[in-house]
């Protein structure tokens, strides 16, 4: 991986508790005009909801404050996703792996596999040599 390319987790805010996401809320405001926050990380958020970074196990330690269990969840799935950031987005999918506490009826996302060479594909992929074809005005 690039130092200049980070992978990030694109997950509701339904799998934070209402507790965590009225903390978000209120530290995200608190960041913005420098006041001091509630949480041991730092917030940034909007009105679709927050981003934040992850943090491991070692890096929660150092700071000596308690994290919400919600957010522990949270940062185990990133970090085992290979993930720098968590993006908890209002609009965002339930994820399978995390717990819900958000509307009940919103059913989890479920991914596809993904093909992983050129053989699991249907078709084979274009190459540049067909676009340039496409394209040739000779």
């Amino acid at each position: 991986m690039s130092l200049f390319v980070q992978n990030m987790l694109d997950i509701s805010t339904g799998h934070l508790t209402e507790e965590t996401r009225k903390r978000m809320g209120e530290d995200s405001r608190n960041f913005f005009v420098g006041k001091p926050c509630s949480l041991p990380f730092a917030v940034k958020g909007s009105s679709y909801g927050w981003f934040i970074d992850v943090r491991d196990e070692d890096e929660r330690a150092v700071s000596g404050a308690p994290y919400p269990f919600d957010i522990i969840d949270c940062y185990e799935l990133a970090l085992r996703l290979g993930c720098s950031y968590i993006l908890f987005d209002r609009d965002a999918e339930r994820h399978a792996s995390l717990n819900w506490y958000g509307d009940r009826s919103q059913l989890a996302y479920e991914e596809e596999g993904i093909a992983k060479n050129v053989a699991e594909f249907e078709e084979p992929p274009l190459t540049i040599n067909h676009f340039k074809a496409m394209f040739d005005q000779r």
